[in-house]
């Protein structure tokens, strides 16, 4: 079986060959990070024995992840971690840029079904994920933009509470976001935003925040990534 490395570089091998270098330099770009992160962080969810393989490799050979494991141990929890969270948080990308590596995970995975490098089962499930994130992942990095531009230029002076948190977004009305706190699933709203920043939200998504009481209401002090 091969490995996950020996497989990525046989689908960038294929896109070199039939794309233009600005075209395939995205590709390249986004194998590079996926990668990088399985390699550094998809370690966790693996099992203690996995782990200790790992470990032993690692070691004795100095092999990373993509290096030990074959291409089955690409299931939708790393794609959700890569996608939903590692790329938001540690890739510095534009709007743009996000939207490429989105469409290239997409064909990435297609890739590997047809070459049955990919399961039906898993493939069905990751393929859907991939084709939410990819649409979500530049509304999520814009709306992130958006919030911080409006804590800046709306500023709040007096509050009688502050809450800073991960919050989760859990109702969304025009002009009006609902979370639950990381920290004690305490249920926080109505914090007031724009309705163009609203309408672009999605409930499940995750984000950082500095919020202020004011009244009955709640306002954005200061905003940090979303992540769809």
């Amino acid at each position: 079986m091969k490995t996950i490395k020996d497989v990525f570089e046989e689908f960038l091998a294929e896109q070199k060959a039939r794309m233009s270098p600005k075209t395939y330099s995205g590709y390249e770009e986004a194998i590079y990070y996926f990668e990088k992160y399985l390699n550094g962080w998809a370690h966790k969810y693996l099992s203690d024995k996995d782990k200790i393989r790992l470990n032993e490799f690692n070691e004795g050979e100095g092999k990373k992840y993509c290096e030990v494991f074959d291409p089955e141990y690409i299931r939708a929890l790393e794609i959700k971690d890569f996608l939903g969270y590692f790329v938001i948080r540690n890739v510095l990308a534009s709007k743009a840029s996000l939207e490429t590596l989105g469409r290239v995970m997409h064909k990435l995975v297609k890739w590997m079904h047809e070459k049955d490098y990919m399961g039906d089962e898993n493939y069905e499930v990751i393929n859907l994920l991939v084709k939410r994130l990819k649409v979500e992942m530049p509304v999520a990095e814009e709306v992130s933009d958006l919030l911080c531009l409006y804590a800046l230029t709306h500023p709040v002076e007096d509050h009688s509470e502050t809450l800073d948190d991960f919050f989760i977004i859990t109702e969304i009305k025009p002009g009006q976001l609902w979370f639950e706190s990381f920290q004690d699933g305490r249920n926080i709203g109505p914090v007031s935003v724009p309705e163009k920043i609203s309408s672009m939200c999605k409930t499940g998504w995750t984000i950082c925040l500095l919020l202020a009481k004011t009244g009955d209401m709640w306002r954005i002090l200061e905003s940090g990534n979303m992540y769809p």
